[in-house]
């Protein structure tokens, strides 16, 4: 049996339950490889029997994946009869991304066996530090993940020898979008050109989860097809991306403060979720940018 997981990671929450879930495979077939999905030769994937995909869950579109992870699955060719897991982190409400992935898998006739969510550390510039779920993934969180890792072998192999009842149903929307809780718009940011080192630095255009920037042309393309994770900002070590954070911050916390903490004490009751940061000590009066207030806010070290 060959088996592969590709993953998206910007901050390194699913690279880590990627990790595992690959360490928790390899003990059980000839061969499994990891590699990313700006790395991966799909040309090569129908030579595998089981094809494992993660990415974070992206609020824009709500709940889908990461746009890179939706270009890549729109590129794919038809692998009828593979098998297939799909696999997230997130901070809150992973609700709609697994009918979403699920549907978009099946469209190139993959086959879903297994699906699974992992809570992971929030770094998005405008949320409280600490956040309500950082903390996740931690070794509990790994060690479930390989768990899984090596249960999805398993199903894979019993769904080959005819149980095929083993097949989860297609999941249904648990929730409408218009159930989600609405922020109000982000702003979007801007390159200051005289900050800009291009091409020096190029970690903005290397880190575009959307592949919306292009400094080598006159005038440069920014934040085109923009889906403002703000990571460009977060990363540029001379300031020289922009956002006028505050007034998008006092309103996006009036909502997390409510209707995320919601969220969670179902999740905690239901023991879906383990709290990692008391409700006292999330920072609501610290937005990220405010605590990493010095360029880069983020070092991103991750392939």
């Amino acid at each position: 049996m060959k088996s592969i997981i590709i993953y998206s990671s910007l901050t390194g929450n699913t690279k880590k339950v990627a990790q595992a879930i690959h360490s928790g495979m390899s003990r059980l077939v000839e061969q499994c490889d990891i590699t990313t999905v700006k790395e991966v030769d799909i040309r090569l994937l129908a030579e595998y029997d089981l094809i494992g995909l993660g990415s974070p869950v992206w609020s824009r579109p709500y709940g889908g994946p990461a746009p890179n992870v939706k270009t890549f699955i729109d590129a794919l060719p038809l692998l009828n009869g593979k098998h297939t897991i799909v696999f997230c982190t997130h901070g809150i409400m992973p609700d709609l991304f697994f009918p979403t992935m699920v549907r978009l898998l099946m469209e190139k006739g993959l086959i879903v066996i297994g699906t699974r969510d992992w809570y992971g550390n929030v770094n998005l510039p405008y949320m409280p530090k600490p956040y309500l779920t950082d903390g996740h993934p931690d070794e509990i969180d790994l060690k479930a993940a390989e768990k899984f890792g090596r249960e999805m072998v398993g199903i894979s192999q019993r769904i080959h020898t005819g149980e095929t009842h083993l097949i989860p149903p297609i999941p249904l929307l648990p929730i409408s979008k218009e159930q989600i809780p609405k922020l109000p718009r982000r702003p979007r940011p801007r390159l200051n050109k005289q900050k800009c080192r291009y091409p020096q630095c190029h970690l903005c255009i290397d880190n575009c989860p959307a592949s919306a920037i292009n400094l080598s042309v006159s005038p440069p393309v920014f934040a085109e097809k923009c889906y403002t994770c703000f990571f460009c900002e977060m990363i540029c070590p001379e300031g020289a991306v922009e956002v006028e954070y505050e007034p998008f911050t006092q309103e996006s916390l009036k909502v997390v403060s409510s209707s995320f903490n919601e969220a969670l004490d179902k999740a905690e009751s239901e023991g879906r979720f383990r709290r990692l940061v008391s409700k006292e000590d999330v920072g609501w009066d610290a937005p990220y940018y405010k605590v990493h207030n010095r360029h880069p806010r983020y070092v991103n070290l991750l392939d």
